[in-house]
């Protein structure tokens, strides 16, 4: 089932995707819109994100935010993803996200089940975000 705008707008959804390095992202929406591929499937959302709330930690995260190690960002990071979060919340039309949380060992798509790869790979980045601080999600396909 599609998740509709307004649920869109009303909730912090998160959601995954991938970089041009493989790298797999978490972005928390805070009411923001989400890239179409994302918001097809609720169906498929969910997989991923019971998949990756699963993992075993793989190394700690550089919470780019002083005493963030007890949220829920700073768990994804410590299971490998790059986690960013909405810089203005319920701001539907803001595409601005900054880095939350950053792994000292990344995951990346290629380490995936095939069949969740095949899902996340239909959300991607076409830039690196190794390096990034701030993500316009309007680039994401």
């Amino acid at each position: 089932m599609r998740i509709d705008d307004i649920d869109q707008e009303d909730a912090d959804i998160d959601y995954f995707a991938t970089d041009a390095a493989g790298h797999v992202l978490h972005v928390a929406s805070g009411g923001g819109v989400l890239p179409e591929s994302v918001a097809a499937s609720q169906e498929d959302l969910l997989l991923l994100h019971q998949y990756f709330l699963t993992l075993p930690e793989r190394g700690e995260a550089k919470a780019v935010e002083p005493g963030l190690q007890g949220n829920e960002p700073v768990r994804y990071a410590r299971r490998g993803l790059f986690s960013f979060a909405k810089t203005r919340l319920h701001e539907r039309d803001d595409a601005q996200y900054y880095l939350v949380a950053r792994p000292t060992c990344p995951l990346t798509v290629a380490e995936l089940p095939p069949p969740l790869a095949e899902l996340l790979l239909r959300t991607r980045l076409p830039s690196n975000v190794g390096s990034l601080a701030m993500l316009d999600i309007t680039a994401i396909s």
